[in-house]
């Protein structure tokens, strides 16, 4: 909200991990998407930035897709900065496989195995859902996250229109700067993931524990640890 019109903002670095592609065929749903031409990626560094920044464009969209004067409107006729809701939704948020449209793949989220991957997928980005969705420490980050939006929402819109909802819009996606590092290898992973969180919102002694860990596996050649050993959780 502070930034001036004319500035950019330096948002750090993100350190990304290509996905290899024998590991990306037991995606499922996502996989069309990577034969589409997408390259994926796992976050090493900066999955918080990315988490919040994508809730807050979920939460933009929804927002306007909400207001009274757009109820009638599908999302390719409702216009924000000059995009209608459905590009900024392929852009940002998700994509619909072709030609039926059935299948929504995200383009940010977690693994499947993981908690906040369901609740990322039909809590925040209300995906229709009939069963159950578990609940955790991360999860509750995730919902309050999604609840301060809304309610910052309602407040600038009270008091800035729809106009201050487009300046926050144009901000969060044009006037933010990221330096982007591509990690080569497993190795330098747990070690910029050690390094780099030793700084900033101390992590838990678990989270630091499991990372010594698994950075220690890879200190010993496979003649004393094979392969089976190193991915034994």
């Amino acid at each position: 909200m502070n930034l001036q019109e004319d500035r950019y903002h330096y948002t750090g670095l993100l350190s990304l991990k290509a996905v290899p592609k024998s590991e990306s065929k037991g995606w499922d749903n996502d996989k069309w998407l990577i034969d589409s031409g997408y390259k994926a990626y796992h976050v090493v560094d900066g999955q918080q930035r990315l988490t919040t920044f994508s809730i807050l464009v979920n939460e933009i969209v929804s927002f306007v897709k909400n207001l009274e004067c757009n109820a009638e409107k599908s999302d390719e006729e409702i216009v924000l900065c000059y995009q209608t809701l459905k590009v900024i939704n392929s852009k940002y948020i998700s994509q619909k496989r072709p030609p039926q449209n059935l299948i929504t793949t995200y383009l940010f989220g977690y693994e499947t195995d993981n908690p906040s991957a369901d609740y990322l997928t039909y809590k925040v980005y209300e995906e229709p859902y009939s069963g159950a969705v578990n609940e955790t420490y991360y999860t509750q980050n995730l919902k309050y996250a999604k609840e301060f939006f809304v309610d910052c929402l309602v407040k600038l819109y009270a008091t800035d229109g729809i106009e201050g909802i487009e300046n926050l819009f144009h901000k969060l996606t044009l006037q933010l700067m990221f330096n982007i590092h591509e990690i080569e290898d497993d190795y330098d992973v747990f070690v910029a993931f050690e390094t780099m969180n030793n700084r900033g919102k101390k992590l838990t002694n678990l989270e630091l524990m499991k990372n010594r860990l698994i950075y220690l596996t890879t200190l010993y050649g496979n003649d004393q640890l094979d392969l089976m050993d190193k991915a034994d959780p």
